[in-house]
């Protein structure tokens, strides 16, 4: 049998004895099971003083092993005490476990018992918040209040019977007293009937608003009905309209031709003609400019005149006044006036000379621009010629690109058609769900209207009895219970489930209608006969 050699184990010494070489004959692999038979095999072999060591071997570990059984069953053993008190603790714990998974049980129960108490508590505070029991118990107080105003009276009857001789200043306070509780009351019930009204009015406005946006989504979608309509028909309309416009264009471009070589024309004699008006306006600016040199040179000459004349008159002036002077100072006045007559005069050489230059820079200018014109106008010849072979070439391109855009737009068309039907069929069927789901609405808002509607009035003659155990007025409770939510004055829409509007006055206050009719409103209904004119002109 071949042997079969293990690697070093971990944390042994590497040995230098050198790796043994690989035989070239093939080892044996054996199982487990193979092996284990193996050893079976050759246990069977082994001599019979071996086998009887064995076998006593064998009942020395069963005798032990009766032994600690029969030993963990023992109670004075310090191993059986401990296990003795390890079974008490055992059993206590889950005694324990049992009494505490009790306690949770009782609590939950109590904390849910809470829980339902505060949900019906808050469902009563939520519902004690609707507007219809908020005048219900706006009409409570109102019985209380009067009650109390009774009392009131009939206390101040008695006050004022026994106190007929007290003092005026202190029965003057006591009205006082009782005034100012009467307006307080008043103002509130005031602000009360302004809530009140203003609450109706906002539901009336709501329920109203929602109609319009009802009748204005309808209008909406029949009008884009029309629109989708009328864009078919405008498409086929404007198709018809460039098919004639390509028509005309053609027509058009001839006579554009024709009537751009008659502006051609037109432009050279109009250029023409400007470069006369330009020759004319020039000679007569060179004409301006003569007289006006001759101008100022006459005034200077009449300037330096007055100027000579004052100067000699101021001369003649210093002559008579200083006399004494010696003739050098005579001789420095004259060399004065000489130097400054010559500076002028080298002044208005050089006015002549520059006035000179300037002609000769303004005819110079001319003869520059009308060179500049003849060249711009033969550049604007030659880039009208290659624009007008520019747009001949843009037009052919121009109407081959429409050939295919028409090509394709059909095409299209034929898909948004195919896609228009298909949103209308959508559009519809959204229509009938969600015409579907209003009606589930408004049934379902009808019962919930009931159903607060039975409840009102079951809390409504509670409280009624109540009173009325209680001495209390009952007219503002019985006007407050009438059938009908809304807190109006007017009839009860049946269809709406059962509103009760109220109708307010077309006036700056907006008071509430009254709901009583006049003798004379009946008996004009009684008369009336709607087979007769009434004497209105339509």
């Amino acid at each position: 049998m071949a042997t079969v050699q293990h690697g070093r184990r971990k944390g042994t010494p590497k040995s230098n004895v050198p790796a043994p070489e690989k035989s070239k004959e093939k080892l044996l692999i054996l199982s487990s099971k193979e092996w284990q038979a193996i050893q079976d095999r050759k246990n069977k072999a082994l001599p019979a003083n071996i086998q009887l060591a064995l076998d006593m071997q064998k009942d020395r570990q069963e005798k032990h092993q009766k032994s600690v059984e029969q030993v963990s069953s023992w109670g004075n053993t310090i191993v059986g005490k401990r296990n003795k008190r390890l079974n008490a603790r055992r059993v206590r714990e889950e005694e324990e476990e049992k009494e505490r998974q009790k306690l949770d049980i009782e609590e939950a129960e109590i904390k849910a018992a809470e829980r339902r108490a505060a949900i019906e508590h808050a469902k009563k505070l939520q519902y004690y918040q609707t507007d219809r029991v908020k005048g219900f118990h706006g009409a409570l107080l109102l019985s209380e209040v009067i009650k109390e105003r009774e009392a009131q009276i009939e206390l101040k009857k008695e006050i004022d019977n026994a106190m007929k001789n007290a003092d005026d200043h202190l029965l003057q306070w006591e009205k006082k007293q009782l005034e100012e509780a009467a307006r307080v009351e008043r103002e509130k019930a005031e602000i009360r009937q302004r809530e009140a009204a203003l609450l109706r009015s906002t539901q009336y406005e709501q329920a109203e608003e929602k109609r319009k946006q009802t009748i204005s989504e309808r209008v909406q979608d029949i009008e884009e009905g029309k629109a989708i309509q009328k864009d078919v028909d405008l498409f086929h309309q404007e198709n018809e309209k460039k098919a004639k416009e390509r028509e005309q264009k053609a027509k058009m471009l001839k006579q554009n031709y024709d009537q751009h070589l008659a502006l051609e024309t037109t432009i050279r004699e109009q250029q023409q003609i400007a470069e006369k008006q330009n020759d004319q306006e020039i000679r007569l600016y060179a004409n301006a400019k003569r007289k006006m040199a001759g101008l100022r040179k006459k005034r200077e000459g009449e300037l330096f005149q007055a100027f000579q004349n004052h100067q000699q008159a101021m001369v003649d002036h210093l002559a008579t006044l200083i006399k004494e002077q010696v003739d050098d100072e005579d001789s420095r006045i004259a060399k004065a006036v000489a130097e400054r007559d010559a500076k002028r005069q080298a002044e208005e050489e050089d006015a002549k000379k520059k006035r000179a230059a300037m002609q000769k820079e303004i005819l110079k200018h001319r003869l520059e621009t009308m060179d500049l014109n003849d060249k711009k106008l033969e550049e604007t010849k030659k880039d009208q010629s290659l624009d007008l072979q520019r747009r001949i070439a843009e037009d052919q391109t121009y109407f081959q690109e429409q050939e295919q855009r028409l090509a394709s737009k059909k095409v299209e068309e034929d898909e948004v058609q195919s896609i228009l039907v298909k949103q209308g069929e959508e559009r519809s069927n959204k229509l009938q769900v969600e015409k579907h789901n209003e009606l589930e609405a408004d049934k379902r808002s009808a019962q919930m209207v009931k159903e607060e509607e039975d409840e009102f009035q079951r809390y409504a003659d509670a409280v009624i009895d109540l009173a009325k155990q209680r001495g209390r007025p009952t007219g503002p409770l019985l006007k407050a219970k009438n059938a009908g939510a809304g807190g109006g004055s007017g009839p009860i829409f049946e269809g709406k489930s059962n509103l009760r509007p109220s109708y307010q006055a077309n006036d700056a206050y907006g008071n509430q209608l009254p709901r009583f009719a006049t003798g004379a409103a009946k008996k004009i209904n009684e008369s009336s006969d709607t087979s007769k004119r009434l004497g209105f002109v339509w």
